[in-house]
């Protein structure tokens, strides 16, 4: 850092350790003199043209004035290399995802604010006219790493393979990273629908933690299916991952999505997460609850009341069969009914529970043996 510092940068920042750094450049903590405000700067690599890069990205950042765009403060250019100060943020987003999925189970209903502020920011470079063509959590920074808190804010960064579209233009270009591709992107022909087509990736990753697709094959092929994900989310995804362009939802159109506006969807009256009827009595079964941070207390499980019907009959086997000698012998055993000559009922709970065994025991023996 120091070989491409000029003296202008350090007579105004002090600069500190490596933050991070990748293909476009790297990331340093910095901040004024005599301030505490914490700032990072990114300065370009000595590969050729990332000094035209650098500098095409730090001006379009300083032109935009977003919440959810990341702030340039300051940007240096002594010709050969380019470097800017923009605001330092806690972490990225795929580092959040990683560490919230391992303190407990992911549910996408406590991350919509998230997701409205991912969306906002796509949003804004479209009214721009600038497609990204690199979205991705990584390329999302986060001010904590609490990320079901309501007051976690989340900004787009690295504009380093935006562009500017003319009306009605198209691209060629395939840059960005692959498995965010789009089917238009790998045929050489795409606008700004390949930044919906990533942002949807991204909602997949943070619903299953898994990508849905991992080349072009299943890019043009594969179909995927999402569980435990409410059905008006999962809806919005699969539109967002729609393989036909034309039909993909616009970014206006995804923000204004129920899920998102947390309106009424009144596709979402017929079935629960799981797809059961909301009224029908599988829904005695544990469903996920919406939780705040800092970890949700475990609710109560509703699976033994699904049970009940099936230890009363259980019970009812034992009160209506009983063995016809006191001990189990598989090949002699025999049952009589109630009306039978034998319809004492069972004199303690012990035989109640050894008649259901038996009878059990007898059911499943008789269906094994031809």
């Amino acid at each position: 850092m120091a070989e491409l510092a000029t003296d202008s940068l350090r007579g105004k920042y002090e600069v500190g350790e490596l933050l991070g750094e990748g293909f476009s450049g790297f990331v340093y903590a910095c901040r004024r003199h005599n301030a505490s405000e914490a700032l990072a700067a990114k300065v370009c690599t000595n590969r050729p043209g990332s000094a035209e890069e650098t500098r095409d990205e730090a001006l379009l950042l300083r032109s935009m004035c977003h919440s959810s765009i990341v702030k340039v403060h300051d940007i240096f250019d002594n010709g050969k290399s380019v470097y800017f100060v923009m605001d330092r943020m806690h972490q990225d987003l795929l580092d959040g995802l990683q560490s919230y999925i391992m303190r407990e189970k992911s549910h996408m209903n406590g991350l919509v604010h998230i997701v409205r502020q991912m969306v906002a920011a796509v949003q804004y470079l479209h009214t721009l006219a600038v497609v990204h063509r690199d979205v991705k959590p990584e390329n999302f920074l986060i001010d904590s790493e609490r990320l079901t808190d309501p007051s976690c804010r989340v900004v787009l960064a690295d504009l380093g393979s935006a562009c500017k579209l003319a009306q009605n233009q198209r691209l060629s270009e395939q840059v960005g990273t692959t498995v965010y591709w789009s089917p238009e992107m790998y045929d050489q022909d795409y606008g700004l629908k390949v930044d919906i087509w990533a942002l949807g990736i991204c909602l997949h990753c943070m619903a299953s933690n898994t990508f849905p697709f991992v080349d072009e094959d299943e890019v043009r092929t594969k179909t995927f299916r999402l569980r435990r994900v409410s059905p008006s989310c999962n809806r919005l995804i699969h539109s967002m991952l729609n393989k036909v362009e034309a039909k993909r939802p616009n970014i206006d159109e995804v923000q204004q999505h129920p899920w998102l506006t947390g309106k009424d969807d009144p596709e979402n009256h017929e079935q629960d997460e799981c797809g059961w009827k909301v009224n029908g009595w599988l829904s005695v079964l544990s469903r996920p609850e919406k939780h705040q941070w800092p970890s949700p207390r475990k609710s109560r499980r509703a699976w033994p009341r699904a049970a009940l019907p099936l230890l009363f009959a259980f019970c009812l086997t034992g009160l209506v069969f009983k063995p016809q000698r006191s001990g189990w012998d598989a090949s002699a055993a025999r049952w009589t009914p109630l009306d039978g000559a034998a319809s004492n009922p069972p004199a303690s709970l012990r035989h109640v529970i050894r008649g259901s065994f038996s009878s059990c025991a007898q059911a499943v023996f008789s269906m094994a043996t031809p």
